[in-house]
């Protein structure tokens, strides 16, 4: 199905194939008219005509042989485009196995994106992605991180949906900011931990700092991931889908067993290590940042941290202590060295080593 504008007697035109249920719908358009010389329906190009045009023919695949800013509501035919499309794109990032949280994003990202770009997908050119780039650096005040993640999520809907040629490998990316993690010192990991009296939410902190996980990893262990034989935890389906092993401590394994006394979690079906208020799901990951937060303010703790920090902590003091940086990266199951380096910016490991010239005058 086509639509063009006459702009001179601003109607819009629509063709396609002999199809009775569609010219029924067309019929059903107020002021529509079959033109049996150039073989196509006519409508008056307004707001409720496209409207009404666009809920009836949602599930059709729509050509735009004119500019969409000459139709009367361009913004519809980009929740057309969002309707249409994003579905597909959802579904293939779904078989190519992306996580749940990148197919969030990439879709908001690219809903956002035809939103403002209002114009037909297929007609996208470099300068409406570097336009955008700068809307959302400038305009919006997002960070260069949240830029890049639009640059991905893009290239990525462009690769399965639009095959543009051209583009893809010409996007320049803004130059990511480089920025240290926040990390706390032992003490105030210690003070944080010691302030939460409730046994579920301290077990939380100890096992998110003694074994180096991501908020999402915590949350989501079960009790057979806890291998006290061998002092290993094991965390299955991390970022990337990848499952490794990690520190167990002795300290948090004491801790546990008394949690797993206290609470009988061994009796619920799913056997979460920490299920949530249904007892089928594991506790959500807002939950536990909010565990952090309150004993980070009765703690006295001030810095602008996050229980992502527990993580960047453990990295930290391991490497303070002497171990390996390939060691670190294995427990914290990164991919790349180049991510685990970043530690040696924040560690004093060879800096309380070095005399300060002030404390020789």
């Amino acid at each position: 199905m086509r639509l063009k504008l006459d702009k001179g007697r601003n109607l819009i035109c629509v063709s396609f194939d002999y199809d009775e249920v569609m010219i029924r719908k067309m019929n059903s358009i107020p002021g529509s008219r079959w033109n049996p010389r150039r073989k196509h329906w006519t409508f008056e190009n307004n707001y409720s005509n496209l409207a009404l045009f666009l809920e009836m023919f949602k599930g059709e695949y729509l050509l735009f042989d004119s500019k969409l800013e000459d139709f009367s509501a361009p913004e519809l035919i980009a929740d057309y485009f969002n309707h249409h499309y994003l579905p597909q794109f959802e579904k293939k990032l779904k078989l190519k196995g992306y996580s749940q949280n990148s197919i969030k994003a990439y879709l908001n990202h690219n809903k956002n994106f035809i939103k403002y770009l209002q114009k037909d997908l297929f007609e996208i050119e470099m300068a409406d992605i570097n336009d955008y780039v700068l809307y959302l650096l400038e305009d919006l005040n997002n960070t260069h991180s949240y830029a890049n993640q639009f640059i991905s999520a893009f290239k990525t809907f462009n690769k399965l949906i639009l095959e543009l040629d051209g583009i893809n490998n010409k996007l320049l990316r803004p130059k990511k900011k480089k920025k240290l993690p926040k990390v706390l010192n032992k003490r105030e990991v210690k003070e944080i931990i010691a302030s939460v009296d409730n046994l579920k939410h301290q077990l939380i902190l100890i096992l998110t700092y003694s074994a180096g996980l991501r908020v999402s990893e915590v949350v989501k262990l079960k009790i057979s991931d806890i291998d006290s034989d061998r002092m290993l935890i094991y965390v299955r389906s991390a970022k990337g889908y990848k499952d490794r092993y990690t520190l167990l401590s002795k300290s948090a394994l004491t801790k546990l067993r008394l949690y797993l006394k206290a609470f009988q979690v061994h009796k619920y079906d799913a056997q979460w290590l920490f299920p949530g208020q249904n007892q089928d799901k594991h506790l959500s990951k807002r939950s536990a940042q909010k565990v952090f937060k309150r004993a980070c303010r009765k703690a006295g703790i001030n810095k602008e941290v996050g229980i992502h920090s527990l993580r960047h902590s453990f990295a930290t003091h391991l490497l303070e202590q002497g171990v390996d940086l390939r060691y670190i990266q294995n427990l914290l199951g990164h991919k790349s060295s180049t991510t685990t380096e970043i530690y040696t910016h924040v560690s004093n490991k060879n800096l309380i080593e070095i005399t300060n010239p002030f404390d020789k005058l």
